[in-house]
């Protein structure tokens, strides 16, 4: 209770609580419900689907060290992290408007959302630790909850989501999600 307390009270630790819950709700969301969707909905094969999210994240092993370098010379992490969950936003909701069962359009769509979320992510990591010494390792475990957390919140919003729309409405839906964490990145103190 007094971690929580303690977590509340700063304004940028509490923020980046709630981005990293959006961005680990949009992992969870991701990995359980869009290869349903392309095997139930658009008609991919499980071999097909695997080719798909095997270049769907090679960003996580392309944009890390390049980004590391970039935040720390030119931007910062807070306007990284913009730019990043503004590519997941875009990307991801514009998956709204595939339909076709073509490997190549699903595997470029979602090496798209996965630059954001690599950028998105390496820049929360980068933020958190500036913020947070290792005195404090309460923080640093309930921030490790997040991702726990997620697995609740996704299916939470796919159901209230599914109760109003069809599934592939969940893109946008997400792409949305995305785009509120602009005001919580906007509001936190440059680490600079």
């Amino acid at each position: 209770r007094q971690t929580i307390a303690r977590i509340l009270r700063n304004r940028d630790i509490s923020r980046i609580f709630i981005i990293n819950i959006i961005l680990q709700s949009f992992y969870a969301w991701m990995t359980v419900y869009v290869p349903i969707y392309l095997h139930g909905t658009i008609h991919f094969s499980w071999p097909e689907i695997s080719i798909i999210f095997t270049i769907m994240l090679i960003p996580f092993v392309l944009v890390d060290y390049p980004l590391g370098k970039l935040a720390d010379k030119n931007w910062g992490e807070k306007e990284m992290m913009a730019i990043g969950f503004i590519i997941m936003a875009i990307a991801t909701s514009s998956l709204f408007l595939f339909t076709v069962n073509n490997v190549a359009t699903w595997a470029i769509m979602l090496f798209i959302t996965r630059v954001g979320a690599a950028t998105a992510e390496l820049m929360i990591e980068t933020y958190f630790f500036k913020k947070v010494d290792g005195k404090d390792p309460e923080v640093l475990s309930v921030f490790r909850t997040t991702r726990p957390l997620s697995y609740f919140v996704a299916p939470l919003i796919v159901t209230i989501s599914l109760t109003y729309f069809t599934e592939n409405y969940l893109f946008i839906v997400f792409g949305l999600l995305c785009l509120f964490t602009l005001y919580p990145i906007l509001t936190i103190r440059d680490t600079n």
